[in-house]
């Protein structure tokens, strides 16, 4: 066995609850096995199986490439590789997108490199892969893109209540300053690809990962980071009406307006309530100067009213905020909060349907925290983030119920 695949088989579960002063009983920790003098790991994705329980998944590096896991962290068992031995999975920059059916059905996708004609940057295959155990094993992918020599990346993906899989990702098929947004629509329970559509909206930032949310019923949302005149950089939305076959044109969030002449690697994403309200939380540079963390929200399901700010303190800096909003309307906002010698994860209830935000609230407890995820289970939340225990890395997986989150 070569050195890099027994780090990649060193990825085992560790199931014990964190003890000490004031520590939540209710948490799960995956370890990841340092390589020598570092630990090549992706941000965490975490979802809820049909069974309320955790599902994660990571991306992990060594030195004969990069090879994707899920895990459902608390069964006991080791983590499960996802892409196949044959086919790639891009860069550790970004977490995979993980999401869950009703059906028991857990979908998850990554970007596999492909050979590139000269004078192309970046090429790339999208992959959609499937289980229909829960996350236990995973059948072959498959390419939600059309087959061009282009990079298909920065992604996200939801299932909605029908089963329908959407998935959202960064095209640069018509030039490298006409960068757009498509959305792939999969029928079947994973298995067939309906269509692929491109979205309306002008010059996508290129590497500000969207955000893709669906239902109640039929409706969709897709949001994302645009290039406006003058290299502002602000959110918008489209939407759908009709289960992600066809969507409107984009719609700004809000006016920041962030001035950068490059792509700042940070999106924001968007959630939507059995009421059909949309709630949407980003980062921004536009406000102040500062870099900030916003939350609005759209009543109607189409406009959004003036944002608020996530983040208050002065003395440190937000990143890598995530949002997670169950049928009700109530949900949570956590975010990466860091200084110069602390990183830590914080949250914020939402409650009324967005128009109260709760106390901030501090999740984490090691003194370098970061990459934080959420989803939605029965009676609460699942946050998962990574937290530094040297020489290893470890993913905390933890659940916060709707009394907890608001305390």
């Amino acid at each position: 066995m070569t050195r890099s695949r027994t780090i990649l088989a060193l990825l085992l579960l560790l199931a014990a609850p964190v003890a000490g002063t004031g520590a939540p009983a209710d948490r799960l920790e995956i370890a990841h096995p340092a390589g020598g003098h570092e630990v090549q790991v992706s941000a965490p994705a975490v979802a809820a199986g049909v069974d309320g329980k955790p599902v994660v998944a990571w991306i992990a590096g060594a030195h004969d490439g990069n090879a994707l896991f899920v895990a459902r962290p608390g069964e006991g068992g080791s983590p499960v590789r996802v892409n196949p031995p044959a086919t790639s999975v891009d860069s550790l920059h970004q977490a995979p997108a993980l999401a869950a059916g009703r059906g028991g059905e857990v979908y998850v996708t990554w970007s596999s490199s492909k050979p590139k004609p000269e004078g192309v940057l970046f090429a790339s295959d999208l992959f959609l892969s499937r289980s229909l155990d829960g996350g236990r094993t995973f059948e072959p992918p498959l390419r939600v893109n059309d087959d061009r020599p282009i990079s298909h990346s920065f992604e996200d993906l939801a299932v909605a209540p029908d089963g329908t899989v959407l998935v959202g990702w960064i095209d640069s098929r018509d030039g490298a300053r006409q960068t757009a947004t498509y959305v792939a629509r999969v029928t079947d329970r994973g298995a067939r690809l309906d269509r692929v559509t491109r979205l309306e909206g002008g010059e996508t930032c290129v590497c500000c990962r969207v955000s893709v949310s669906a239902g109640p019923a039929e409706a969709a949302t897709v949001m994302w980071r645009k290039v406006f005149p003058g290299d502002i950089r602000d959110m918008v939305v489209s939407r759908s009406a009709d289960g992600g076959r066809t969507f409107d044109a984009a719609a700004a969030v809000h006016a920041d307006p962030w001035k950068i002449t490059a792509c700042p690697h940070r999106g924001g994403q968007v959630a939507a309530d059995a009421r059909g309200r949309l709630y949407a939380v980003w980062y921004t540079e536009g406000t102040g100067g500062r870099p900030d963390v916003l939350f609005a929200t759209a009543a109607d399901g189409r406009r959004f009213g003036a944002p608020r700010r996530v983040h208050t303190a002065n003395g440190s800096v937000p990143d890598h905020a995530r949002l997670a909003i169950d049928a009700t309307g109530r949900g949570i906002v956590v975010w990466e909060d860091s200084t110069a010698v602390r990183r830590r994860i914080l949250l914020r209830s939402v409650a009324e349907g967005g128009r109260s935000l709760g106390p901030v609230r501090t999740l984490s407890q090691a003194i370098r925290a970061w990459a934080p995820d959420v989803a939605v289970v029965p009676g609460g939340f699942l946050v998962a983030w990574h937290e530094e225990r040297f020489p290893s890395t470890t993913t905390v997986v933890q659940h916060v119920t709707r009394e907890e989150s608001s305390r």
